[in-house]
């Protein structure tokens, strides 16, 4: 299963890289769309809604995106300031968390969920990708994730005894996270060293890396509990080794406009070096 995963990985990794390094903007938006779409799609059918729903559904998102994007761009950042507030709830939701019983039916606010953080997900990649230096420092969020998902994964392979969300994860430990945290730390650290910050602006790159270490934790964990009330493993089955567009976008969908949010509050001067 890890070759598999490894195998469908390095691919698509070559080519969002490669996208977000050397296509102009309006590629990359494209990009975002096509990913925004399908996770629309998976959105939908765990919120519920059956295909015709899904692809209504899906249309309705991509419109969203579309037309504040092109037409209504006063309302982005209200958007993902929005979206940010939302993945803090969700962050205090999850210490209390009981999935519920697994169920097709459909659930309104779950609808109104994705309609939120998709695209304020898009809007916040997008924002960024557009600045001086933007693209280096989208890669640097996007990896921060990655990097974050493989520290969990395999510290908490080798040191994981005491469980994170048994209700919703069992998989995932305490222990995990410290992993995730340390990665994480020593990742952007080295990214400090690359951007040639000094010590202060180092210390803010840190700080928002362990706040968005435990929001694209939390986004995993909620497409848990979307998946459990659901009743399936998967949100999909588009990528090979890993199931759906939703099961590896989940923590990037509540990263990325923190990370917006943060950069603006912690970190704009740097974005300008």
């Amino acid at each position: 299963m890890l070759l598999q995963r490894v195998l469908t990985a390095i691919p698509l990794a070559i080519g969002i890289i490669w996208i977000i390094l050397f296509q102009p903007s309006n590629v990359f938006f494209w990009l975002t769309m096509v990913i925004a779409s399908l996770a629309a799609y998976e959105w939908a059918k765990l919120a519920g809604l059956k295909t015709a729903g899904q692809i209504v559904y899906l249309v309705l998102v991509c419109a969203i995106v579309w037309v504040i994007m092109n037409h209504a761009g006063q309302y982005m950042q209200l958007y993902i300031y929005a979206a940010v507030i939302w993945w803090f709830a969700i962050c205090l939701y999850l210490f209390k968390a009981r999935p519920g019983k697994a169920s097709s039916k459909l659930s309104p606010l779950k609808l109104l969920a994705g309609i939120l953080v998709i695209p304020a997900a898009v809007f916040a990649m997008n924002a960024i990708h557009i600045q001086h230096n933007g693209a280096e420092w989208l890669l640097y969020g996007l990896v921060l994730v990655w990097v974050a998902d493989s520290g969990a994964y395999f510290s908490g392979k080798r040191f994981g005894r005491n469980k994170l969300a048994p209700a919703i994860s069992p998989g995932k430990t305490r222990e995990g996270l410290y992993g995730a945290i340390a990665a994480v730390c020593l990742y952007s650290a080295t990214a400090a060293y690359y951007f040639g910050l000094d010590i202060p602006d180092t210390t803010r790159l840190l700080l928002l890396a362990v706040v968005l270490t435990l929001v694209s934790v939390a986004g995993d964990l909620y497409e848990s509990v979307l998946k459990r009330e659901h009743g399936v493993k998967d949100s999909g089955a588009i990528l090979p080794g890993h199931g759906g567009i939703l099961d590896r976008i989940d923590s990037v969908l509540a990263a990325m406009p923190v990370f917006m949010v943060g950069r603006e509050l912690l970190l704009q001067p740097v974005f300008n070096v």
